[in-house]
């Protein structure tokens, strides 16, 4: 890979991870007007949408033509289940601290490269990968305590975002960058449909949906 596509990957990333924490401000601004679970199921049923569209616009029908369905759902299913943790997490301990520990993402994520994909881990990877997870346990800790298991709600999000990129590696070239979100987005919103009727049917307040208020 040439160095001048290196930096244009790093710019990438940097941007995406500047987006995420953007938008996962604006979800905990709204937290206790909204149920979590109605919040992830409208973000992906939107995002779906326009990237459906989008994808008609470049690619025509050819672009709709899924390949390996049931890893694509399987993806759908991880982004789904890490989305909604995640989500249910900023809802109820401090955004800062939630995102700490949901970026044991990488971590775990190298360490399944390594048991399932033969990835090689050198020294100081695996040096960074036990001061994260030291890191981790210290943000965790006093959370479990004030918390309970609630508290675990971003661990289990980073989880399901590990669980997601090793999908993604999986069916890379499959189909093009851009078809690849909107399959994601297109399986992830039915999980969370699903997801956030039956917390509306439980009978729990906080879970209940209403018609949101335009702000």
């Amino acid at each position: 890979m040439a160095e001048q596509d290196v930096r244009a990957a790093w710019a990438y990333g940097l941007a995406g991870f500047a987006l995420l924490s953007v938008g996962d401000s604006v979800i905990k601004s709204i937290a206790g007007q909204w149920p979590g679970t109605a919040v992830a199921a409208l973000r992906f049923a939107i995002g779906a949408l326009a990237l459906g569209i989008l994808l008609w616009w470049r690619e025509g029908r050819g672009g709709f033509r899924c390949r390996r369905l049931a890893l694509q759902l399987a993806r759908g299913a991880a982004l789904a289940l890490a989305t909604l943790l995640f989500f249910l997490a900023i809802f109820a301990m401090p955004l800062a601290e939630a995102t700490a520990i949901q970026f044991a993402s990488p971590m775990i994520t190298m360490m399944l490269s390594a048991a399932l994909l033969g990835e090689r881990i050198s020294r100081g990877a695996w040096g960074a990968i036990v001061l994260a997870f030291a890191g981790v346990l210290i943000v965790l800790r006093p959370n479990v305590e004030l918390l309970g298991l609630a508290a675990l709600l971003p661990l289990g999000a980073a989880f399901g975002m590990a669980a997601l990129m090793m999908l993604n590696r999986r069916t890379a070239g499959d189909v093009s960058p851009l078809a690849a979100q909107f399959y994601v987005a297109a399986f992830a919103a039915p999980f969370l449909i699903i997801m956030a009727i039956a917390g509306h049917g439980s009978g729990m307040a906080q879970l209940a949906i209403t018609w949101p208020d335009a702000s």
